[in-house]
């Protein structure tokens, strides 16, 4: 069997992480009037004129002004688009609080506790149209605005930089989201991927796009040893092995991080990406 020494990235885990270094590259480069990205991860613009919404996002601000916009509508089809191709892959490749997860991951911490997995992952959808529900009733995007991850890391990291440059800061801002960013971490620690595959309601939007999405996971036909080696590699907790007599593989869980197919004894002869029905 082989063995993964810890400085050394797999042939996925690698691109995974260029993609995402190369996506917050572009985002943290408007700090310094480079536009090429301009505003996060939950709404943006690209090279100053194609405008980019999360789905979720959208869902929230529709539902909180109770005015359809065109503009905006136009502004989540390209993600749309990109999601259907590629499934919940946001979560895996493009999501920064994976790479900070997967860094506390490696820490040996002695109390850890795996109910995210033993939690159907269905329960997140009672937190994603709970927050949806309150959008509307407080006409105010929450999630959005105050507890998304993603807000709250872009907030952080340029709270940040203005305060080391003496720039204009909202501290009390700033505060609430690294302590946000801090919980989230500290959540993890003691309930691995409790947020990713319980709670984040922009995860569980994603998760509903691999069911017909282009990509997926396609098993080969030849020998599975049923060493699952796969299921202990995956983090979200899909049970890869237990779907290989499907031919193909749907969870809303699975975020395409090719942890499975890497770790497969046949060297990926089972276990492969396809894109394609």
């Amino acid at each position: 069997m082989r063995e993964k020494k810890f400085f050394v990235l797999p042939r996925y885990s690698l691109l995974r992480r260029l993609t995402l270094l190369i996506v917050l590259t572009l985002f943290i480069l408007q700090l310094f009037r480079v536009k090429v990205l301009v505003g996060g991860l939950s709404g943006s613009l690209l090279i100053s004129w194609i405008k980019l919404l999360d789905p979720f996002a959208y869902l929230e601000s529709l539902l909180a002004s109770k005015n359809f916009n065109l503009q905006t509508l136009w502004a989540v089809l390209p993600v749309l688009l990109i999601y259907f191709i590629f499934g919940r892959s946001f979560c895996g490749w493009i999501c920064p609080m994976d790479l900070l997860f997967g860094l506390l991951d490696r820490l040996k911490v002695p109390y850890r506790f795996s109910i995210a997995q033993r939690i159907s992952s269905s329960l997140g959808f009672l937190v994603f149209f709970s927050f949806l529900g309150l959008s509307f009733f407080f006409s105010l995007p929450l999630f959005t605005n105050y507890f998304s991850h993603l807000t709250n890391f872009f907030r952080a990291i340029t709270g940040i930089y203005f305060f080391l440059f003496d720039l204009p800061v909202d501290l009390s801002l700033l505060v609430y989201s690294l302590s946000l960013i801090l919980f989230l971490l500290i959540m993890e620690l003691i309930l691995p991927r409790f947020w990713c595959r319980i709670l984040c309601p922009v995860g569980k939007f994603y998760g509903l796009l691999n069911k017909v999405s282009l990509l997926h996971l396609r098993y080969k036909e030849g020998e599975c040893f049923h060493c699952r080696l796969c299921d202990r590699q995956c983090y979200m907790g899909v049970n890869v092995s237990q779907n290989v007599g499907k031919g193909k593989l749907r969870s809303q869980d699975c975020i395409y991080c090719g942890n499975c197919v890497e770790a497969c004894e046949t060297k990926g002869k089972i276990v492969k990406f396809k894109i394609g029905v």
